[in-house]
């Protein structure tokens, strides 16, 4: 069901500004009931960075803000993706972020009834890189199977050298490989460390970055999109490719030869994509002139 021509997708959100660096997307996307939700991170070029997380809900084709959080009230150098669920009578929105105590990427987790209510300054970890023996664990999708969830994440191997700084942005500093691992919960809030499950190649187009960003039942079991890159020199600009899985543990490519979905490099590539099973399809895509937007395909 994945596949789909970025061509024929419609405008959610432009960038907050033109040119590189400047930034609209990395969704994440719930569907509660006959309600679509997404949630997108706003982004301008350094050194403001991620600076603004936004949930909305999906109404005739457009979005309707309901909540913002910015990196000042999470006291964070950066914001990048979230995942937004429901469960039971509390919406949960799990968050990455670089904190400004230790300038690591982590995880944080803030509940309410609602999302309106749901208030930054609860924010707790749930997951921190001290946790994984990893150098940062960002950008979460979250699946529920089975009665558990899983939460895949981007992550980097914990690299043995005193010259490598980990702070600020270990994934896009060339300290590491940006790679797909994944966390295990009973309740969705205490969460166990599984490790690394979909890594870079050894020398394909994906040999630097290799970063599930969503996946949807088929026949043979799930289809997931990736996001990766050669080297540190496309990052910011990484492309979709495919993986499969009977169970959600072991990725197999698809997409050896390249990216499939959007253009191989310049304008027109796509990254972050998130879907659901209902069929809709949210992902941030490059413009002619370097700026990022969030697009859809509803």
């Amino acid at each position: 069901m994945i596949p789909f021509d970025p061509a024929r997708s419609q405008l959610l959100v432009p960038p907050p500004s033109d040119g590189p660096g400047s930034w609209a997307g990395a969704p994440g996307a719930f569907r509660d009931g006959g309600e679509l939700f997404v949630c997108y991170r706003l982004r301008r070029p350094a050194p403001v960075r991620g600076h603004e997380l936004r949930i909305a809900a999906v109404e005739r084709g457009a979005l309707r803000d309901l909540w913002t959080v910015r990196k000042d009230d999470l006291r964070a150098e950066s914001i990048e993706r979230a995942a937004i669920v429901r469960h039971e009578r509390a919406w949960r929105l799990y968050v990455s972020y670089v904190a400004e105590m230790d300038r690591q990427w982590r995880i944080g987790l803030v509940e309410a009834e609602s999302i309106e209510s749901l208030d930054a300054r609860t924010i707790r970890t749930i997951l921190h890189p001290s946790a994984t023996g990893t150098l940062a664990v960002k950008d979460p999708w979250i699946v529920r199977e089975r009665g558990r969830w899983r939460m895949f994440v981007s992550c980097g191997r914990r690299v043995e050298d005193p010259h490598v700084d980990s702070r600020g942005d270990a994934l896009s500093s060339g300290a590491t490989k940006s790679e797909t691992g994944l966390a295990e919960s009973d309740d969705g809030v205490e969460w166990s460390w599984l490790g690394i499950v979909f890594g870079a190649s050894e020398r394909g187009w994906d040999r630097f970055t290799a970063r599930l960003t969503c996946a949807t039942r088929d026949a043979g079991g799930w289809l997931g999109c990736y996001d990766g890159s050669a080297s540190l020199d496309e990052n910011y600009e990484e492309r979709c490719g495919l993986a499969r899985s009977p169970n959600l543990l072991s990725w197999q490519r698809v997409s050896v030869d390249g990216p499939v979905i959007g253009t191989p490099r310049g304008a027109g590539g796509v990254r972050y994509v998130a879907t659901l099973d209902t069929g809709e399809v949210f992902f941030e895509h490059t413009r002619a002139d370097g700026a990022h937007e969030l697009r859809a395909v509803l």
